[in-house]
């Protein structure tokens, strides 16, 4: 019986349970030998202590207790171990926790991001291997989720269309040999020309995008565990920034002149959209979408793997040192700052504005830490505003 995204995040708190509270234990009894439970009750609210349970109990059963006592602990216990990342995966779990408790509706996508971290934190305490990778096995069936909400439609008939596109983008049906040429031809399209020519097209690539954005991090992150394992979660999770961050995949999509069959409106092709990087990581994030659609997760596997070896080693020689600080991208940089100079927070960021037609808007992002403004900025897409919100709050806190 299928089950909602609610079920899913319940489900993997569960299992985060059930992985993080040996560690816990192990953990909390290191440092304060028989006196842990003593130590970890102190943190308990009175209604979970007054129920005639040992904190050992209350632990064992509530992983909102065992990421309650780890966040308290941080300093004292954990963070020689688990440094800033587990800090941040475990604040942000504690907000996880907290939106199943009070019912908020799960998306799709904010479902996604919460499996990811709870594997994340799973692997980071080396947790049973079974409870990983039942997480895991949840993440692709969000995977296939996305994948079927993206192509609830009209059956379409192509015939003379289906080989006019094929014949149109037959150099790059070469490297990403679809079996729906349309579907590529759609990540190639941009809103802009959608709004101009609607008639020649029905949609754009922005749901495409969305899910190649989704797969790049799994896929990444899948890589550089299985291939670079001997490597700190830090260094790993500042390699995954570089592989997807948009300079990189801007790269990519050069490498396979993607620019040249791009659609783009009048406004945008004049302005040298095909050049932009924005616009080129987007599309090369679409397209990645388009080929999971196409042809399954094992096609894009084998396509995106050998764009990300050469890209990994060179990064890697130039920091040879396995500790070595390999810098990410500007939201993954503020973020470390703030663990280190505020505290296990995760800073906010805030659409303030969105201006423009729907086919050319504008969005402004301010960026907050404890409900501070420490940052703002304007771009063609959130992620891209994010991004520079990220790098003005990292330019005014010097």
């Amino acid at each position: 019986m299928a089950i909602n995204n609610r079920e899913r995040v319940d489900r993997a708190l569960k299992l985060l349970c059930q992985g993080l509270y040996p560690y816990l234990k192990q953990e909390m009894q290191r440092v304060y030998s028989n006196s842990w439970e003593q130590e970890a009750n102190s943190y308990l609210p009175k209604h979970k202590s007054l129920k005639h349970k040992s904190a050992d109990s209350i632990l064992s059963e509530d992983v909102a207790m065992l990421l309650l006592v780890m966040s308290k602990q941080w300093d004292q216990v954990f963070k020689e171990k688990l440094n800033f990342t587990g800090n941040g995966l475990v604040t942000e779990l504690i907000q996880v926790r907290n939106d199943w408790a009070h019912q908020v509706p799960f998306s799709t996508a904010n479902t996604y991001r919460a499996l990811d971290s709870i594997a994340r934190l799973l692997k980071a305490v080396s947790a049973p291997q079974a409870d990983i990778k039942e997480v895991e096995k949840q993440q692709q069936e969000v995977l296939r989720l996305l994948s079927q909400e993206q192509t609830r439609q009209e059956n379409r008939h192509f015939s003379a269309e289906e080989d006019r596109i094929r014949e149109r983008l037959s150099y790059l049906l070469k490297r990403l040999p679809f079996q729906e040429a349309e579907l590529l031809n759609q990540a190639l399209t941009h809103r802009s020309y959608l709004y101009e020519n609607p008639q020649a097209v029905s949609k754009d690539n922005e749901l495409l995008e969305f899910l190649g954005d989704a797969l790049l991090t799994f896929l990444s992150g899948q890589y550089l565990y299985r291939h670079y394992s001997n490597r700190n979660e830090g260094d790993l999770t500042r390699l995954r920034s570089l592989l997807v961050e948009d300079k990189q995949l801007a790269k990519f999509a050069a490498a396979l002149d993607i620019g040249q069959w791009m659609l783009l409106g009048r406004g945008e092709a004049t302005s040298g959209g095909t050049a932009k990087e924005s616009l080129l990581s987007n599309t090369f994030e679409a397209i990645i979408g388009a080929y999971f659609l196409d042809s399954g997760i094992e096609a894009v596997r084998d396509f995106v793997e050998p764009l990300f070896t050469p890209v990994v080693e060179k990064l890697i020689y130039s920091q040879p040192e396995p500790n070595s600080n390999i810098l990410g991208d500007p939201k993954n940089r503020f973020q470390e700052w703030v663990q280190q100079n505020i505290g296990p927070i995760t800073p906010e960021y805030i659409t303030i504005q969105e201006a423009g037609p729907a086919h050319a808007k504008e969005f402004t992002v301010e960026v907050r830490v404890n409900s501070e403004v420490y940052g703002k900025g304007n771009g063609r897409s959130k992620k891209e505003s994010e991004k520079r919100a990220a790098e003005d709050a990292l330019k005014n806190s010097g």
